[in-house]
């Protein structure tokens, strides 16, 4: 893809040795790829240190950098800081393979790599699996979300905080209940 030449990065003129770059990452490079990110806004920065050595080639990414999300309880909008990190040995070979996460095979007399694809990959990878406000992390948060959730959530000895009258639960529950207290 043409827009994606921004990320190749040439090598052919280099020296042996380690060569830095810098990428900044935001939202026109998530729009270059064809899949739904659950984040917005990026503002990341790439470190490339590219070691040019005499039949391969090194390559170390470190991303960091911070993204929007919604937090998981409350889906208010935060910005979440995150970083990734990676490394990959590049080999010259008879055609492309990059099926290895650690060893790439370029076709001999290449003179560039492209490290979108990579970017794009450390970038979901690094997205944290829980995403709590940091608000919400530290008891400040008065959401009205948490508030609900308080009020219908679970309390520490499994019931429910819904203050239900006995007489209008459903006797099954009680058979159920009766079972649940012999098991234990």
């Amino acid at each position: 893809m043409e827009k994606l030449r921004y990320y190749s990065v040439s090598f052919a003129g280099l020296s042996l040795g380690v060569h830095d770059f810098e990428f900044q990452i935001a939202q026109p490079f998530f729009d270059l790829f064809e899949f739904e990110q659950d984040f917005e806004h990026p503002e990341l920065k790439l470190q490339l240190k590219l070691d040019k050595k005499n039949n391969f080639l090194e390559l170390f990414f470190d991303l960091s950098g911070t993204i929007e999300v919604n937090c998981d309880l409350t889906n208010e909008p935060y910005r979440e800081e995150i970083q990734g990190a990676s490394e990959v040995i590049v080999k010259f070979g008879e055609e492309f393979d990059d099926s290895d996460d650690e060893v790439w095979v370029i076709p001999r007399g290449e003179h560039q790599i492209n490290i979108a694809q990579m970017v794009y990959e450390m970038t979901i990878l690094a997205l944290p699996n829980k995403r709590i406000h940091p608000d919400v992390a530290s008891g400040k948060s008065h959401s009205e979300m948490l508030e609900l959730l308080e009020q219908y959530g679970l309390q520490e000895d499994g019931e429910t905080a819904i203050d239900l009258n006995e007489e209008e639960n459903d006797p099954r529950w009680e058979a159920l209940k009766k079972l649940k207290n012999n098991n234990n």
